[in-house]
């Protein structure tokens, strides 16, 4: 997010390690699956909503977010972005631990 001119916040309370179910954004940049018509989102294959541990308490102040960079995830509860993509570039992040994401079709 800095890289491309974004600004970083800095959450009130301590998040990292804690759960926080993510949702899917919605809208005419993603496909069906996702992603875009020239690339999969690094989402892909996931449910549109599932819960992670968050990574930390830093997040991309939406008012100064970079425009390259489309929201892909956010929380469901507080509407912290979770996961950007660029739109161009083959670069995603999340704020989230990738081996955290719990219960996704398995008993």
């Amino acid at each position: 997010v800095e890289h491309f001119g974004g600004e970083l916040g800095v959450l009130p309370h301590p998040q990292h390690g804690k759960p926080a179910t993510v949702v899917k954004a919605k809208g005419p940049a993603l496909s069906r699956e996702g992603g875009t018509a020239a690339a999969p989102s690094v989402l892909s294959g996931l449910p549109n909503s599932f819960q992670v541990a968050r990574y930390h308490s830093l997040y991309s102040l939406r008012d100064k977010h970079p425009k390259e960079l489309r929201v892909t995830a956010e929380t469901d509860s507080d509407g912290v972005i979770m996961a950007v993509e660029h739109e161009s570039l083959p670069m995603a992040a999340v704020q989230f631990h990738p081996e955290s994401i719990l219960k996704i079709g398995r008993a």
